[in-house]
């Protein structure tokens, strides 16, 4: 089976090798713009292409599109991509990275001198070759040799939780300095994704050039990489990419916006401002030499007829047609839990998770066990407090998608289940999760695709059947918050929320804020998580 990212990543590797031929820019934006709308797709295309659904009638797709789409799902291949890749050397893909070198200069380098990847690029900088191309300078070969230095560590992703300490770190430490306003972390950490390649950082500060020299000589900076009028980037000990940008306080909103994105969301604000004779960017809106919005993001989108998209939602997913409609999610926030699933192994995990939802003044807590079982069951019922306490007893399900229920534990109210790690085809694998769907003793579905975020994609089923067998047998698919795993991902959560699916947050170390980001970058509204249902509504539905 094909993936929905795999077909955009043909799509996206054909526009880099058309680009560095020199072919038409359209053409070249035409295969970027369809990369983006397949990797931001709920749809499953593989699974419309084998049903012979008619691709045309989807927004964005035309005959030429879907004839390659198609031909992509049938063969796993593009005949478009082949032929380019016996033109083209594939190292010279990466040098298109290099600030200052687009496909003419990669072209040129590559017929002048045969140059065709970073080590051979770097080699005719330190000599002095490339000077004698034209075009090439003193200043263009010292933002080459940079540019490699920096690409070099590029492609390099930390999971949101990771930079999440840092992040208010340094933020915290640009604050305390005298004369700044205003800081902000835009980009993939705004908007909560899973993983982030940098930060980028927004200030307001009255002599901005002082602040760069502070930021600097941050404790964790490894190196500076540049240091300008309005902008200076870092790497951090861990090889993190800061890059901290002077924003004018009259063009603020407009900044936090643009550097927020995500860039296929800017795309097609900046679409809607052309339909309107307007003109946006990082300064603001502007008809024609006016600005008439930069203050506010709310007002940024309301120039454009939108109403406010939050961060979490802004990957061009069908939140700009929303928001045109009225009809944007009211997404699930942390003061809308009532309840907490917790994964406990031993007694004292269980009185961390009393004391930690006693302080929340949450109604009830989910004890989730795994080993131990009979003793924790007892501790859990000899416990006295106010606080509801449910069991679940967490089984494997098997290669056929069977539970394999030993004997029937005392004291227990739900059974839940992880899909034991099996190499089955498509076909197979799906059958496997319907039969588990179908068991009447399985309440929650956990870690449901099985993921591992940077890792490990999840497993190749076919989802939309998953989602209507979930719905119709009142199952419940778990938004697990450990960040390395976020499983179920925010790709899956929408299609599950359009299957009307009900799903559950669980804690990570106490805490379910990171399932809550995934939920929220998945469109989940209150109605959609279980523990957002009190203790009385959580039996109803159950039925324990």
């Amino acid at each position: 089976m094909v993936t929905n990212k795999q077909i955009a990543e043909i799509f996206a590797k054909t526009a880099d090798l058309l680009e560095i031929k020199g072919e038409n820019p359209f053409k070249v934006r035409a295969y970027r713009n369809a990369a983006r709308m397949l990797e931001n797709s709920s749809k499953d295309f593989n699974k419309l292409v084998k049903e012979g659904f008619d691709l045309t009638k989807l927004p964005g797709i035309g005959h030429d599109l879907s004839e390659y789409i198609k031909e992509i799902v049938n063969t796993g291949k593009f005949h478009k991509l082949e032929e380019l890749k016996k033109e083209i050397p594939q190292g010279l893909i990466e040098l298109l990275s290099i600030e200052g070198l687009g496909p003419k200069r990669v072209k040129l380098l590559y017929e002048s001198f045969g140059i065709k990847n970073m080590d051979e690029l770097k080699k005719y900088a330190l000599n002095g070759e490339l000077e004698k191309l034209p075009g090439f300078g003193p200043k263009l070969v010292e933002k080459i040799l940079k540019g490699v230095k920096q690409l070099k560590k590029a492609g390099i992703r930390f999971l949101w939780a990771e930079v999440e300490e840092v992040a208010y770190e340094l933020k915290d430490y640009l604050l305390d300095f005298e004369g700044v306003e205003i800081v902000d972390i835009a980009g993939s950490f705004r908007r909560k994704k899973e993983s982030v390649g940098d930060l980028d950082i927004l200030v307001i500060a009255k002599d901005y050039p002082k602040v760069s020299e502070y930021f600097v000589k941050f404790p964790k900076v490894k190196e500076v990489y540049s240091k300008g009028l309005t902008r200076s980037t870092v790497f951090l000990e861990n090889d993190l990419q800061v890059d901290l940008r002077a924003v004018a306080k009259e063009s603020y909103a407009a900044a936090l916006h643009y550097f927020t994105g995500s860039k296929a969301h800017n795309i097609e604000i900046r679409k809607l401002a052309i339909q309107k004779g307007l003109k946006i960017n990082e300064y603001g809106v502007y008809r024609g030499n006016e600005i008439i919005a930069s203050q506010t993001e709310e007002d940024v989108y309301k120039s454009v007829g939108l109403e406010y998209i939050e961060p979490e939602l802004r990957e061009n997913r069908g939140e700009i047609e929303a928001a045109l409609n009225k009809s944007l999610p009211n997404l699930v926030n942390k003061d809308d839990i009532q309840g907490v699933f917790e994964y406990v192994k031993n007694t004292k995990e269980i009185d961390n998770a009393l004391l930690n939802a006693t302080k929340n003044h949450f109604e009830y807590i989910i004890f989730n066990l795994s080993e131990n079982i009979d003793e924790l069951t007892d501790y859990i019922k000899s416990l006295k407090c106010e606080i509801k306490l449910i069991t679940s007893i967490q089984t494997e399900i098997d290669k056929n998608g069977e539970i394999e229920i030993k004997k029937v534990f005392k004291n227990v109210d739900l059974i839940t289940g992880v899909m034991q790690k099996c190499d089955l085809d498509y076909e197979t694998q799906t059958k496997r999760y319907i039969n588990a769907l179908k068991n009447p003793y399985l309440k929650i579905l956990l870690r449901p695709s099985m993921r591992e975020v940077l890792k490990k994609e999840e497993i190749d089923v076919d989802w939309e059947l998953v989602f209507d067998t979930a719905k119709q047998n009142k199952k419940i698919l778990e938004i697990n918050s450990n960040p390395r795993f976020l499983d179920l991902n925010d790709v899956l959560i929408k299609k599950g929320i359009e299957k009307k699916c009900m799903f559950l947050l669980s804690n990570f170390k106490n805490d379910c804020k990171y399932g809550l980001f995934q939920a929220r970058r998945g469109w989940c509204e209150k109605d959609n998580i279980l523990n957002t249902l009190s203790y009385k509504q959580l039996k109803n539905f159950l039925n324990f």
